[in-house]
């Protein structure tokens, strides 16, 4: 029978962490699930000591580092875990710690997983804390929609063609369709795409690094599915909301560099890096 591992990655999230694990503890389809490894990236609230009777109750692995390691490198940590630990043949399911699994999402994301040997990542249905549906699927980036971004005229020119193209604001959240990427809010990934490209780019600190990871399976010759027939509630942006100021706008311009320089080519590169060279050295 196949089988996915689950891997969370903390920092921060206070009480929401505690009902994560308690949303997966309560799915009727617990034998799909291998491994839940929850990498706690150094916080300093009480998530961990709030979730750590929940984990051990339920078998899960809830590993507390002493210094953040960024998002991609502890859901790597996670992944070799999982791969000598009996799950080097699992599906891969990121999860976010700020989100509620409703039932039936893991075997419906299977489902839509397994409907075309061609989807390498399935992205459910995410809700809203009020249950409306959030608007978790976009375009790729391209430079034209990095300068609206940086230069903040998405919000003086909220209804050019390029943004809302990009937002994908037509999109239809209640049909199954192939898309080019997902939200990392709940990320299923197929167990051929990892082991063929790896899990994610180290290079990105947090953002894009989903965004990049479509990118990499499409490259690869994988497509990205949304499904609505599974549905996760996506509190949002609880750990990164706490940064403020170029804490919070650093690691965004940072990651947005690496993208454009693997994704974009050299000249939007160049471009990117002139623009934001004297706030990265704020």
């Amino acid at each position: 029978m196949e089988q996915i591992s689950v891997i969370i990655v903390n920092w921060n999230t206070g009480n929401l962490l505690k009902k994560c694990l308690a949303s997966l503890a309560s799915l009727p389809e617990q034998a799909l699930i291998r491994h839940v490894v929850i990498i706690d990236n150094a916080s300093s609230d009480t998530s961990v000591e709030q979730a750590k009777h929940g984990a051990q109750e339920h078998g899960y692995l809830l590993v507390k580092e002493k210094n953040n390691l960024g998002f991609a490198k502890a859901n790597n940590m996670a992944w070799e875990y999982i791969k000598k630990h009996g799950g080097e043949n699992d599906h891969i399911l990121l999860l976010n710690p700020d989100t509620e699994v409703h039932s039936g999402a893991i075997t419906n994301m299977l489902d839509t997983l397994n409907s075309n040997p061609k989807i390498g990542i399935v992205g459910p249905k995410l809700l809203e804390t009020n249950r409306d549906v959030q608007q978790s699927v976009r375009q790729f980036p391209t430079l034209g929609i990095f300068m609206l971004l940086f230069l903040k005229l998405h919000l003086v020119f909220p209804k050019l063609s390029l943004w809302r193209n990009y937002l994908m604001t037509r999109f239809n959240y209640s049909t199954e369709q192939t898309v080019d990427q997902v939200m990392g809010a709940a990320f299923l990934i197929r167990n051929s795409v990892v082991k063929k490209i790896e899990l994610l780019d180290e290079a990105f600190w947090i953002w894009f690094e989903e965004v990049d990871y479509c990118k990499r399976a499409k490259d690869a010759g994988w497509a990205t599915a949304y499904t609505p027939s599974a549905v996760v509630t996506h509190h949002g942006g609880v750990s990164f909301s706490q940064k403020v100021g170029i804490a919070k706008t650093k690691p965004l311009l940072d990651s947005s560099l690496v993208y454009a320089k693997k994704h974009l080519g050299f000249l939007c590169y160049f471009t990117r890096l002139l623009y934001l060279l004297p706030l990265l050295h704020h």
